[in-house]
């Protein structure tokens, strides 16, 4: 049976074969900077051009994955929604999150770093400061403790860059959220 670490590695080949940018992010880049917990799904952040759809479609087909049909995709990535990609063999989720149009989206990916998850493979991941952050937005809006378990974890593991999430939790509003997960 495949795990999330196989499946990303499927993935991720292909998205260099596609030449799409992309980096992990949710429980998968938590676990990287923080503490392994269980997880059974993988969060992406894609920059999907309107012209390499089609290729992505066909590059993740079936039997190997479920994928949407083009014109949800197509949907999406013009909308800069998300998707998801489902692996048949595993049933692992694969969420693909369309990189938006924002000042947060675009330093998102220019931090992004390729890192080595396990020896012999390496994939690019969101820079701690930014998982710390989609960690604070997803605790805003559902309250659940797990983000700022995860963040707690991130922030006793690394050095982290203190102004720029000061900088970015005043912009999003998310003080309160990230002095909570300081307590």
């Amino acid at each position: 049976m495949l795990g999330p670490i196989e499946v990303l590695k499927d993935v991720v080949a292909k998205m260099d074969q596609l030449q799409i940018k992309y980096f992990l992010v949710g429980s998968l880049a938590s676990m990287y900077y923080g503490r392994p917990r269980f997880t059974n799904d993988i969060d992406l952040v894609v920059q999907i051009g309107v012209a390499q759809i089609k290729d992505f479609a066909n590059t993740f087909d079936f039997p190997s994955y479920y994928c949407p049909p083009f014109e949800v995709i197509q949907d999406e990535v013009l909308r800069r929604g998300s998707f998801n990609l489902i692996h048949q063999d595993s049933g692992i989720k694969i969420d693909i999150v369309l990189n938006k149009n924002s000042e947060i989206s675009k330093s998102e990916i220019g931090r992004r770093k390729k890192v080595e998850i396990i020896p012999g493979f390496e994939a690019f991941i969101a820079s701690p400061e930014d998982v710390i952050l989609k960690k604070l937005e997803f605790y805003k809006e559902g309250q659940s403790e797990k983000h700022l378990t995860d963040v707690r974890e991130i922030v006793s593991s690394i050095d982290l860059d203190r102004s720029y999430l000061d900088s970015w939790t005043h912009k999003l509003d998310l003080k309160s959220e990230w002095l909570k997960a300081q307590e």
